[in-house]
């Protein structure tokens, strides 16, 4: 199963690195689009992001207009998440200010205070690929993951974010990878077997 994974990531990740210039823009435009008519997102108090990384789709003109409720995940050293609040988007192009690169060469927000998972109303997670059913493909080092599982419900929203070419027909489950409830696309909001999500009209 490992291997399948390693396979489908390899695979995934070259079509999401191969989105470029317009097209990749237009794309990560209908993507936000979206991802602004979920009522949880619109109504949310703490929304953890992400900075893109990897190819990853680019929600930036979204967390900047919502700035105040934006937080990043930052890894422990247990391999979990917790979240700061977010350090200042607009500079992140030239020098980053109250951020630093972890480990991995991910801007990580330097602000306090400190929060865990449970505290987020909405999580929106990064996706190396999908299945309609809302599993998940990470980048295979379990952050999300560890921090997700056992969350008791009311639990955060759990939103994918990718472009459609990242989705496939079936992604191996792990006992311990946590589904999403929904996943945004350029395409639309997709419906999984977890959240009664639906394309807007």
């Amino acid at each position: 199963m490992h291997l399948d994974k390693n396979h489908l990531r390899r695979q995934l990740r070259q079509a999401r690195k191969s989105l470029t210039g317009y097209r990749r823009d237009r794309q990560q435009q209908r993507i936000r689009h979206f991802l602004t008519a979920i009522p949880q997102v619109r109504h949310a108090r703490r929304i953890a992001a992400y900075l893109p990384f990897d190819g990853e789709p680019d929600l930036l003109p979204f967390m900047r207009r919502v700035e105040s409720k934006i937080w990043l995940p930052m890894i422990r050293s247990d391999w979990h998440l917790d979240f700061r609040p977010t350090c200042k988007l607009n500079a992140l192009a030239r020098r980053p200010i109250n951020a630093r690169r972890n480990r991995f060469g991910i801007l990580e927000s330097q602000r306090l205070p400190i929060l865990r998972s449970a505290q987020m109303d909405v999580i929106l997670m990064p996706l190396v690929g999908f299945d309609h059913h809302g599993n998940r493909l990470g980048m295979g080092a379990g952050f999300y993951d560890r921090s997700l599982v056992g969350l008791r419900r009311p639990r955060p929203a759990l939103i994918g974010i990718a472009f459609d070419c990242q989705q496939t027909a079936s992604v191996p489950v792990d006992p311990w990878d946590v589904p999403l409830d929904y996943i945004v696309t350029n395409r639309g909001i997709i419906k999984t077997n977890h959240n009664q999500a639906r394309k807007p009209e």
